[in-house]
């Protein structure tokens, strides 16, 4: 009885720390994509199974469920027995891709939340996937629609759904259908990205675009970044902690000229002073441009903040360029490009395997129009590109400049 109650208390330590994962961390590479031997589903054998409900929806169809806030489907409510299913068009072999899988159907796409990393040793480019609904969340980050489980209570609830990252729990919601040719990027022009982002309400969940794997042509460097910095990774840095928080934005490069920053690299450009002129905090609550020069203790002067200041504990009295510096973690980068009038940022994450490799100058210096394939993603209202293969990849380049 004892040992049951320790798995109870233990599995449920695990479920509530889902949301502690942070959406970027290192892939692990495990070798070649060969999988073991296994059972790959067709249609009909679906079709054959007693809970299913007769016809697959579409993706369109699940994510129009969503009107206003996350929508939790099951026995008894209006949303059972749903099934979707669709094709892999993202991989994370690069590193740029972490704990999700992008699913497309001919009416749209929908970012799954497998909790585990190397999936592409398990899932191929292009191979069918089944989904039974039932159980999991429809939810959104920054706009973006997800699928996974229900969301953790958190300070912030910014994530309105969590990981699917136990095995079990995968088996019986996620089926490998058969392998097929990979999906081909969808060409769109700017008239279409507009359409998708010029919803009123709900942007992500109403834009057919999101999610899907597609190609944009003639983008136009524009010398500006946009990156999220956590001083200290180990302390609280959600939205309501501005203390913890530095962006990079709204002032060309900052000396970036990599698609991303590695721990290493980040820890270089730090100790160089790179971000010394950059500001702390975030919303309403900023410190003002150049307080990553200052300490903890000197931006933090009210009285009701002794406890954060306690919170940095011996770094209290560090620069925070310095604290940066010493637990300098890898760190995305979202780099702008103009899309004719619209702004897209390709976004990589600081483990991609090509994290610390310069843009070319052809795109950096000489701004030439540039073709890049990736997931296009939405952020608070704004377009993303998640590159799913390097940019130079031998034989299929993301990023191919004009």
């Amino acid at each position: 009885m004892k040992k049951s109650i320790i798995a109870i208390f233990a599995l449920a330590a695990l479920v509530s720390c889902r949301s502690l994962i942070e959406e970027w961390q290192p892939v692990v590479q495990i070798g070649d994509n060969v999988p073991p031997q296994e059972t790959l589903y067709t249609d009909a054998d679906i079709a054959a199974m007693p809970d299913f409900p007769g016809s697959f929806k579409t993706i369109r169809e699940l994510k129009a469920l969503r009107t206003s806030g996350p929508i939790k489907m099951g026995t008894g409510s209006a949303n059972s027995n749903f099934w979707i299913k669709g094709q892999i068009v993202s991989e994370d072999r690069s590193g740029n891709i972490y704990r999700e899988m992008y699913l497309q159907d001919a009416t749209g796409a929908i970012d799954l939340k497998i909790g585990k990393s190397s999936l592409y040793s398990e899932y191929s480019l292009g191979q069918w996937i089944y989904v039974k609904c039932d159980g999991l969340t429809l939810g959104s980050y920054k706009d973006m629609p997800q699928l996974g489980l229900e969301a953790d209570q958190t300070e912030t609830n910014e994530y309105e759904s969590s990981y699917i990252d136990l095995q079990t729990i995968i088996n019986d919601h996620v089926f490998k259908g058969q392998k097929d040719t990979p999906v081909a990027p969808q060409t769109i022009t700017e008239e279409d990205l507009k359409a998708s982002l010029n919803f009123p309400a709900n942007p992500g969940f109403n834009g057919v675009l999101w999610g899907k794997l597609v190609k944009l042509e003639g983008l136009v460097y524009k010398d500006e970044i946009f990156a999220l910095l956590y001083p200290n990774p180990a302390l609280p840095h959600k939205s309501g902690n501005p203390e913890n928080r530095v962006f990079l934005s709204g002032n060309g490069t900052w000396g970036i000229t990599t698609w991303a920053l590695s721990a290493q690299h980040f820890r270089e450009m730090t100790k160089d002073g790179a971000f010394n002129s950059a500001e702390v905090g975030s919303g309403a609550k900023r410190y003002g441009a150049g307080s990553v020069a200052k300490t903890p203790r000197e931006i933090l002067t009210g009285t009701s903040e002794a406890g954060r200041i306690a919170a940095f504990g011996a770094d209290a009295d560090m620069p925070y360029w310095a604290i940066m510096n010493k637990y300098a973690t890898a760190n995305y980068v979202s780099h702008y490009f103009s899309f004719g009038s619209t702004d897209v940022q390709v976004r990589s994450s600081g483990y991609s395997k090509f994290a610390d490799d310069n843009l070319p100058d052809a795109i950096v210096n000489q701004h030439r129009p540039t073709d890049i394939i990736g997931i296009l993603t939405i952020y608070e209202g704004k377009a993303q590109l998640s590159l799913v293969t390097a940019p130079d990849d031998a034989t299929n380049p993301s990023v191919i400049v004009k």
